[in-house]
């Protein structure tokens, strides 16, 4: 215990008044005993050394006070994508699951993860419960999921995790968002499991556009079986404080591992992008597109790394971070990395960090288009490239949409 971390002031103390005065087990006791070893991480630790917590645990936040909270259905309509079929939370209890032949929604008690994290361990000491989603075999759910979480209280920092079990030959596809109504300080630390068996389909796609105040931290470990094919899109364009941690472990031949991303922010907001590709057997893939779009004090931060194994030959992995700083003020760090041990791989790895292209404002300009309309149009088409990766046709209006207000036009490019 003599290398045990200074605590921070209030939630940490929050934490053990909670656990000390609620009657949890004594496995989950040890699990928050080995995060209290551990505390939140620095920005000594390497994988958080661009991402300070200290001003977000400095909070006082209310622990895991779930309730049975209902919530209108014009509100979870009005916050929906309209698709047919929703999985629906609110404050961390289920209330909506969609009846589909060979789909199942079921809550459990026990959550087995090989991650030992901070922000894990709490996560599996603090949660109440989980659920898992269970795609049967030889299924293919042809319309896409909207999973939904919603969170109405103050100050709160919650707890939720969740499995999502493919089974062989099926496919799927979801929208996973996560909102904050209760317009305060709220912390959302949410973990998400993805099994992938033999040649099954699974597309996940985030839309993380939340209020000024909320902070979340996802993390999402997928595990993928022989020919199986993952899509992971993740847009961020809200919220005082976003953290992914997105991790693939590829247990079969011919996997194949794709990851896209926009971050869209302003304000002093923060988003961090962090995400890992374990290539462990042969002739398997993976390809990973972000971009980043900084204003006003805004931050961004990528850390993508490629592990390729010894053993792991004919691997194709691709890997690009493209941002633009639209602002004096903003900042990006980016860390690409690869790691490679087999020696006949194709792999590649770049990034590019700038601002508009003052040739094509200068066209642009010269034809009578504003200048402002001008940076909208570039900026804009700087992130076309991710957006025409996503397949739900619904999710691409809506990115577009929020791309535009953002960018202070309409869809047809005129100054609004």
């Amino acid at each position: 215990m003599g290398n045990k971390r200074k605590k921070s002031v209030s939630l940490v103390n929050n934490l053990e008044s909670y656990v000390e005065k609620n009657n949890i087990s004594a496995e989950k006791k040890k699990l928050f005993s080995s995060f209290m070893d551990q505390g939140f991480p620095t920005v000594k630790d390497e994988e958080w050394k661009y991402t300070p917590l200290k001003k977000i645990i400095s909070l006082d936040y209310n622990i895991n006070t779930q309730t049975d909270q209902k919530l209108d259905a014009t509100l979870i309509k009005n916050n929906s994508l309209g698709l047919k079929h929703k999985i629906v939370f609110c404050n961390g209890n289920l209330l909506e699951v969609p009846n589909i032949s060979g789909l199942t929604v079921s809550d459990f008690s026990n959550f087995d993860c090989r991650n030992n994290d901070a922000n894990t361990l709490l996560n599996k000491a603090l949660a109440k419960n989980g659920y898992t989603i269970k795609v049967e075999s030889n299924i293919t759910v042809e319309e896409p999921i909207e999973i939904l979480f919603f969170n109405t209280l103050e100050n709160s920092f919650s707890q939720y995790r969740s499995i999502i079990n493919v089974m062989k030959n099926s496919s799927i596809k979801f929208v996973e968002k996560i909102y904050d109504l209760s317009n305060s300080n709220s912390l959302v630390n949410n973990f998400t499991k993805i099994l992938c068996e033999e040649n099954s389909n699974v597309e996940f796609n985030k839309i993380q556009n939340n209020t000024s105040s909320s902070k979340l931290i996802d993390c999402m470990n997928i595990f993928q079986e022989s020919n199986s094919t993952t899509l992971v899109n993740t847009f961020i364009f809200g919220g005082d404080f976003v953290r992914n941690n997105l991790n693939f472990e590829q247990n079969g031949k011919n996997c194949e591992s794709n990851m896209n991303g926009i971050s869209l922010i302003d304000r002093d907001q923060l988003a961090d992008n962090h995400t890992f590709v374990d290539h462990k057997n042969p002739h398997c893939r993976s390809n990973e597109m972000y971009k980043g779009i900084y204003l006003d004090k805004s931050k961004g931060v990528f850390n993508g790394k490629i592990m390729v194994r010894k053993d792991a030959q004919k691997i194709d992995a691709f890997q690009s971070n493209n941002n633009l700083l639209l602002s004096d003020l903003s900042s990006i760090d980016s860390k690409p990395q690869l790691e490679i041990y087999a020696d006949d791989v194709k792999c590649s790895h770049g990034c590019t960090i700038g601002q508009l292209d003052q040739e094509a404002l200068f066209y642009m300009r010269s034809r009578g288009i504003g200048i402002e309309e001008a940076k909208a149009v570039l900026t804009y088409a700087f992130t076309s490239e991710v957006i025409d990766k996503v397949s739900i046709s619904v999710l691409q209006r809506l990115i577009r949409e929020v791309l535009a207000k953002k960018l202070n036009v309409d869809l047809d490019f005129n100054l609004v």
